[in-house]
């Protein structure tokens, strides 16, 4: 069948690694801390196109970055789960391995079948959240659903505050 369940789970405050500081890192990290995760990342570098958007992550407070490549002794059990988008097959191989020593689910962004577990395309909007993932064979299938969800998300929000405004004007 090649889908996955998609199953909702509490991150706030929990701690992720997340491996790589490039662009699909930076956005699984952006995704992660709206749901208030604890965000350590352990990259080479951090590219020149992340650098902005790595310090304003940092600001947050809830990421913390060691410039390093990764080693066997950073993934450790504290860690709820573990994503790697380093683009280096070496740190995907030793993610793997390592967290199915110490049992942590690990997503290796280059690799669907080396990963215990998908990240999803997410949208949000006022106390909403959807997640969506398909069965890898198109990625662009999979963005398009998910703007078609963040706009509908979007217009529901507008009708909510369309009707908002009517049920105003009903009591005037």
């Amino acid at each position: 069948m090649g889908l996955y369940f998609p199953m909702f789970v509490d991150i706030e405050n929990k701690k992720i690694l997340v491996i790589g500081a490039g662009h699909v890192a930076v956005r699984r990290l952006r995704t992660l801390l709206a749901f208030g995760a604890d965000l350590a990342v352990v990259a080479k570098e951090v590219p020149a196109p992340q650098e902005e958007e790595m310090r304003r992550l940092l600001g947050s407070g809830r990421v913390h970055l060691t410039l390093r490549p990764v080693e066997a002794a950073d993934i450790t059990a504290q860690y709820a789960f573990v994503i790697c988008a380093a683009d280096d097959p070496a740190a995907d191989r030793l993610a793997q391995k390592r967290c199915r020593e110490i049992g942590i689910p690990v997503n290796i962004a280059s690799d669907r079948d080396k990963s215990d577990f998908y990240f999803p395309a997410v949208a949000l909007a006022d106390g909403l959240a959807a997640g969506l993932a398909g069965d890898g064979s198109d990625h662009g299938k999979v963005a398009r659903a998910a703007r078609a969800v963040r706009s509908c998300l979007a217009g529901l929000e507008a009708d909510e505050g369309k009707q908002a405004k009517e049920d105003e004007g009903d009591r005037a």
